[in-house]
């Protein structure tokens, strides 16, 4: 992943664990760390028995850094006896890497995996990790805070290091006509788009609630919801629940990156009814392509969206979605376009490259 030339003056990197298949994310922070001169290392492929362990061993060059994402793919099982011994060989295998001399950094995404079935035992791993991790980096001040709501945190090797935007990484944005004939859209009217992958956690259904209860509130629009669904119930439910709602598109499918900005060139608000989230590249993708955004105010996407928060509503209020949706049709969107751009250019990827950078040196 690097083209820098190795030598013993330079800081590698091993991030893991290897998604940059379903997420940009890891792709475009390499990047911004390979301008700071880091030579970036990915593992081939998941090797069973220490994972980590074996991935760092297997590269040529002595690894200085092991810099953690998502938990979920050594947390494994079903049960809760199967679950426990893949978290145990994990905390391990995190103590053999640090008995090898490479430093630990955390990157928090999450509370703990979405849909979790046993959050105790994932918040026990994650309480263990944060004491051994030489450095735990957050992507917003207000999920640093929450999380020590929770766990006993030291501050000290604390980061609050921005998400980066996603402009970089997919096509630039055409025409809306274009667009929505390209998807076979109406052409008229506003649309609202909620995309990503379906799950239970996003509280699509009362979006889809608020939409039938409301139908006749919102005039001349069309809500359109698009992303594959993990669970095929689930996703059947949303189905049928769609078909019941008038002016709702449901697309079931995976959406190929290359398509990716057909969506957001055809919608004129981007709408999302999180139940509970830590930090959001839902919210970014939207920012990245200056969307006006309707969500839920919490301390992370406040943060995120800054002044462009003109349509964020309380989540404990049972209205607040409606009261978005209703003021969504009143304000001048071009106006919160343009404010969204403005907050987005401060997630820019050369200013985390040497933020993450100066992370790894103070390990």
């Amino acid at each position: 992943m690097s083209n820098n030339t190795p030598s013993s003056q330079t800081l590698r990197v091993l991030m893991m664990p290897y998604s940059v298949e379903i997420n940009p994310y890891q792709t475009l922070l390499a990047k911004a760390l390979q301008s700071e001169g880091i030579e970036v290392l990915f593992p081939l492929g998941y090797l069973r028995v220490f994972p980590i362990l074996r991935a760092i061993k297997a590269q040529t060059n002595k690894v200085d850094v092991l810099h953690l994402h998502w938990l979920s793919p050594y947390l494994k099982g079903e049960n809760l006896l199967t679950k426990s011994i893949y978290a145990i060989k994990f905390l391990i295998d995190i103590l053999l890497t640090k008995w090898r001399g490479v430093k630990v950094v955390w990157t928090v995404h999450n509370y703990t995996s979405h849909n979790s079935q046993f959050p105790g035992l994932e918040q026990w791993t994650q309480q263990i990790l944060l004491k051994l991790a030489d450095r735990v980096i957050f992507h917003n001040a207000s999920a640093l805070k929450e999380f020590s709501q929770t766990y006993q945190l030291d501050k000290l090797k604390t980061e609050v290091i921005p998400h980066g935007h996603y402009r970089e990484f997919y096509n630039s944005p055409i025409d809306k006509l274009e667009a929505r004939k390209g998807l076979a859209l109406p052409l008229d009217g506003r649309i609202y788009l909620n995309l990503g992958t379906l799950r239970p956690y996003k509280g699509i259904e009362r979006l889809l609630q608020v939409w039938r209860e409301n139908r006749k509130l919102l005039g001349e629009t069309t809500l359109l919801i698009a992303g594959q669904a993990l669970d095929e119930v689930y996703g059947q439910k949303l189905a049928t629940q769609a078909s019941e709602t008038e002016a709702v598109i449901l697309r079931r499918d995976f959406i190929a990156d290359d398509r990716i900005h057909l969506y957001f060139s055809a919608a004129d608000v981007v709408v999302f009814t999180f139940e509970r989230v830590l930090t959001s590249g839902s919210i970014i993708l939207a920012m990245s392509y200056g969307k006006p955004i309707i969500s839920p105010r919490t301390g992370g996407i406040v943060e995120t969206i800054g002044a462009a928060d003109w349509l964020l509503y309380a989540p404990e209020d049972n209205q607040g979605l409606l009261h978005a949706l209703k003021e969504s049709t009143q304000i001048d969107l071009s106006a919160l376009s343009q404010l969204v751009k403005q907050e987005c250019d401060r997630l820019d990827w050369d200013k985390i490259g040497k933020l993450t950078k100066i992370a790894y040196q103070n390990c």
